[in-house]
């Protein structure tokens, strides 16, 4: 039940990212794209009467391991590497039903990888490949208490389809599918043309598979993943009529996943330990318009770790800091507004040692992992 997206767990926010080419900064109070409700549904309140986004990206996703363990030489023995290129999905619409209330449906295809390592790499018994999609459906409502304060709430519908192969390749877990359920609240504060503050929060949403098992084992497994708790407070000032400044801070609660067991039907139980630490993520980005057919963007953000302890690290998730740098720029054409992006992801270096106890779990080695994102965002 192996995850290798990054992006603070399971989930990549490009799919989803509001204002291109800013790494998202801002966008708990962006008002130009209807994609901006996944983060806060009260930003709904400031699109006018319909709004309308279309989100379509790109990514090409390396994730490369160096064995260093017993066995380990310059013939590269035990090494591992697995990549993906897959494209990336968000629909976006908001209305307004009268001057207080708008509503809103966002669907972001939030996953959609497909590593494969082979079966020749040092933690072949634990992981050889894996296929993973993510997506989620979020019925929205505003409401506009005046003309400085909206509110607003979701509920998130999270779909997740899994599966992989692990054993040298002789173990296969089959494709199951999920679906959870959470929900989302947001304010926002427009204390002038100049200044926008927002704060929002996406609850915690647990997913349950249960999959059939193959080859040199048989029978099924159960497991539980869980996408955590988010709250979101994020800013735009106005420095001059042509340049804003964005900025969002994030806390992901990453520290209620303290571990992940594998329930096996013949009786039998593999938990995993996670001991994972929330994490905090923090994006800064600017908007500029050079003239009046086009604006640039750019965007840099950084995300703590959730865990540094190598002996923790494990082979569906190896996780470390994370910085993101993006560029873009927009123009206006016949009423539709184009934002295209270039983003670079450095997943970071996550060093993995084999667990005490027991010594035989967990692989000796380093992972190093990077995204490549190109994008076009689409509003009317």
């Amino acid at each position: 039940m192996a995850m290798p997206v990054q992006a603070s767990g399971i989930f990549l926010q490009e799919a989803v990212v509001a204002n291109a080419g800013t790494v998202g900064a801002g966008d708990g109070v962006y008002t130009g794209s209807a994609a901006a409700m996944w983060t806060n549904p009260a930003t709904m309140s400031f699109m006018g009467e319909s709004l309308t986004t279309i989100n379509v990206a790109l990514f090409d996703l390396e994730m490369k391991f160096k064995h260093t363990g017993p066995g380990s030489d310059a013939s590269d023995a035990g090494n591992g590497k697995a990549s993906t290129l897959s494209p990336t999905l968000g629909f976006f619409h908001a209305r307004q039903i009268n001057d207080q209330t708008h509503v809103g449906i966002s669907v972001g295809v939030a996953g959609g990888s497909a590593l494969d390592y082979g079966t020749n790499w040092a933690g072949t018994a634990l992981l050889n490949d894996i296929d993973l999609a993510v997506a989620q459906i979020n019925p929205t409502v505003s409401y506009q208490y005046n003309d400085q304060w909206s509110f607003g709430a979701g509920v998130q519908m999270s779909w997740a389809s899994l599966e992989q192969t692990m054993g040298a390749g002789t173990i296969r877990v089959e494709e199951s599918s999920d679906w959870a359920f959470g929900f989302t609240l947001g304010t926002m504060y427009r204390y002038s043309e100049d200044l926008d503050l927002s704060l929002s929060y996406r609850s915690k949403v647990e997913h349950s598979f249960d999959a059939d098992v193959s080859g040199a084992v048989q029978g099924g497994v159960a497991a539980d993943i869980d996408v955590p708790a988010i709250v979101d407070a994020s800013m735009r000032y106005g420095i001059n009529a042509d340049l804003n400044l964005l900025a969002s801070v994030q806390f992901h609660r990453w520290s209620e996943w303290d571990h992940t067991v594998f329930n096996f039907n013949n009786g039998g139980s593999l938990p995993i330990q996670r001991d994972w630490d929330d994490v905090w993520h923090f994006a800064v980005g600017t908007d500029y318009r050079l003239n009046d057919d086009w604006r640039l963007k750019a965007g840099l953000s950084y995300e703590t770790s959730p865990q540094d302890d190598p002996q923790m690290q494990w082979v569906d998730l190896p996780v470390g800091d994370q910085w993101r740098y993006s560029v873009g720029a927009s123009t206006v054409w016949n009423g539709y507004t184009f934002d295209m992006f270039y983003e670079y992801a450095d997943l970071g270096s996550v060093k993995s040692e084999a667990r005490v106890d027991p010594a035989f779990i967990g692989v000796n080695g380093q992972f190093d992992g990077r995204i490549h994102f190109i994008g076009l965002n689409v509003s009317f």
